[in-house]
């Protein structure tokens, strides 16, 4: 799997630019940078076709001839996990306005069966739906790996934070008043982690 950082990632934009895409692609068609808004909030994270088509609320076609160009242009990669920006696109990306990054709101933490291959886990998760969730994306790094998903209406993003031994989810709301959804939300992943890490115990 592919290295990088989730949390607290920063929301960057261009001098310059109100888009956020540098004069390098300022020919870029508009669901074009509609993606590169999208992959660059999160530059190390690898997000799923259905994930971004989920987010951004466009037609399969569009975003997969949007996403080819990008591919060929060495703005967007496309990984085993999904898709993120490259280290061209993040170098017309600059830096020089940071936003902080939305909060994330404290769940549930619990402990994980020392025993369970947290990779294993996450390959046994990736791309899976529960409840109200759908799967958006994946994050790697030397300690710990993150996995995202969004509700349908994209008001609700749930990460599942997996270090050995350990997990927490926490959620991030769009709106106050959905938080006692991300809390049932939340819930709901949490069972469904807790059957795919009894999946890969059997398993063995």
């Amino acid at each position: 799997m592919a290295g990088g950082s989730f949390s607290g990632a920063p929301h960057m934009v261009v001098a310059g630019e109100d888009h956020g895409i540098g004069s390098a692609a300022s020919d870029l068609r508009e669901s074009d940078r509609e993606v590169l808004e999208i992959l660059r909030q999160e530059p190390s994270s690898a997000v799923g076709f259905q994930g971004l088509r989920r987010r951004l609320r466009i037609h399969p076609e569009r975003l997969s001839r949007a996403l080819h160009r990008l591919t060929r242009d060495d703005l967007v990669e496309k990984t085993d996990l999904g898709y993120r920006v490259t280290s061209r696109a993040v170098s017309i990306l600059s830096p020089t306005a940071i936003l902080p990054a939305e909060a994330a709101v404290p769940i549930l933490q619990t402990f994980v069966p020392p025993e369970v291959d947290l990779h294993r886990l996450a390959e046994t998760l990736r791309g899976s739906w529960t409840g109200s969730l759908r799967w958006y994306g994946l994050t790697e790094t030397s300690d710990e790996l993150t996995l995202s998903w969004v509700t349908e209406d994209d008001a609700i993003q749930v990460d599942a934070r997996l270090r050995i031994g350990a997990l927490s989810i926490e959620a991030h709301v769009a709106e106050p008043s959905t938080f006692h959804k991300a809390i049932f939300a939340a819930h709901e992943l949490f069972q469904h982690i807790a059957r795919g890490y009894g999946r890969v115990r059997m398993n063995g």
